[in-house]
């Protein structure tokens, strides 16, 4: 599974959750979403802004893969009179709608953990005359290609349906001389 696939079903997962279809502008971050980035990108309020944020070092499992907690937020951004409050309205929207969320059936993700709002709140993005808050999860993810003797990637190496398995060793009776 690729990091940047999951991202893209979040993103059109949220274009059709009715609770949002207020927003506008629903869209991809490289990162955090703050102050600075509000200057320096463009976006139309309300906005949303989806982000991974990381995770951490992982050991390889025995197949070759990694299983790892991944961090993700998505960004709620809100101008106009009410912003505030209407800001915090829609984070809560946001985290109701990722609490059982895997986002697209077939990928190998866990169910969102962890989940949490914050309110971003400084005096430079007041002064914009912004609300920002952010709903932050983890999500366990499993990355890279199996690298296992029946990967399903090999044909060969799984046997065929409807095959009988052939024993090699005899186990109903014991050597002579045990």
């Amino acid at each position: 599974m690729k990091i940047t696939a999951f991202l893209k079903a979040i993103e059109a997962d949220l274009k059709t959750v009715p609770e949002l279809s207020g927003f506008q502008d629903i869209a991809i971050t490289p990162g955090r979403f703050n102050a600075s980035e509000i200057t320096r990108r463009s976006f139309k309020s309300p906005a949303l802004r989806i982000a991974f944020l990381g995770a951490p070092k992982t050991q390889p499992k025995a197949d070759g893969t990694r299983s790892y907690n991944g961090a993700f937020a998505i960004f709620v951004l809100t101008d106009g009179k009410d912003r505030d409050l209407e800001c915090v309205d829609l984070a809560q929207a946001v985290a109701e709608h990722l609490e059982l969320n895997q986002f697209s059936s077939g990928m190998p993700v866990g169910l969102p953990a962890d989940l949490r709002m914050d309110a971003l709140y400084s005096g430079e993005i007041e002064d914009k005359g912004l609300s920002l808050y952010s709903v932050s999860w983890t999500q366990t993810m499993r990355l890279g290609k199996s690298q296992g003797l029946a990967d399903a990637e090999d044909p060969t190496a799984i046997m065929p349906e409807g095959t009988e398995p052939s024993p090699t060793i005899d186990i109903t009776s014991m050597p002579e001389n045990v």
